[in-house]
């Protein structure tokens, strides 16, 4: 029951996340919006798919520590991805996520400070 239920809040962040990315990639010069915003759309299912696959429990309700995780697995993956595409430097495509992933994951603590209740 539990992977149907974070599966609406996984969609849900999928498209701000990728834009956000995307708008990154291009204002550091990855390339064109469109490629910026293919790329972007790629890396992010690469990382929605494994999210899917099994880390997601792991992430969810465990605050900023699960930001972190998410953050940490995100820049790999997407690291990883981006490389094997081999259309910039491992410098370039490295300082590249790191920046769009620091970007997303802001986005995504500042919803949670507003949206998320507190105990008590």
């Amino acid at each position: 029951m539990y992977p149907f239920i974070m599966l609406g809040f996984y969609i849900y962040q999928f498209v701000p996340i990728m834009l956000i990315e995307a708008v990154v990639l291009w204002r550091l010069k990855w390339g064109s919006l469109r490629l910026s915003l293919l790329d972007s759309l790629l890396v992010n299912f690469a990382s929605f798919t494994g999210l899917l696959l099994g880390l997601g429990p792991y992430i969810t309700g465990s605050g900023i520590w699960g930001l972190t995780l998410f953050g940490t697995y995100s820049i790999m993956v997407e690291g990883a991805f981006l490389m094997l595409l081999e259309r910039h430097t491992a410098k370039k495509v490295w300082l590249t996520i790191l920046a769009a992933n620091l970007a997303s994951c802001i986005m995504l603590g500042i919803e949670t400070i507003f949206t998320v209740p507190t105990k008590g």
